[in-house]
């Protein structure tokens, strides 16, 4: 499911990614009007990090700082379920708290 959010005034497009790592979830973002693309792993215990290490992913031209906006927390929520679906020994008789 994608998420459209105007931030700063730029539209930015926000989607929750199962992704290939075996330990997280992904939240891409893009800008709407097309462009690089930004990262974020996101772990069973609801932390995430910004991945712009990760081939074909890079830091947001629209930002001085190079930084992409946060995504909405209920993509971050959808993503923590992915992370702990990936990892179920991890958090076993837990569930998700939002």
């Amino acid at each position: 499911m994608a998420y459209e959010s105007e931030i700063q005034g730029q539209t930015y497009i926000f989607e929750v990614d199962y992704g290939e790592e075996s330990k997280a979830a992904r939240v891409i973002v893009r800008p709407a009007l097309g462009g690089p693309e930004g990262l974020f792993l996101v772990f069973p215990d609801g932390s995430l990090e910004p991945a712009e290490d990760v081939p074909g992913f890079g830091p947001n031209p629209a930002a001085e700082d190079g930084r992409w906006p946060m995504p909405p927390q209920e993509l971050i929520a959808d993503a923590r379920r992915i992370a702990k679906a990936k990892n179920p020994e991890q958090d076993a008789g837990e569930e998700v708290q939002d």
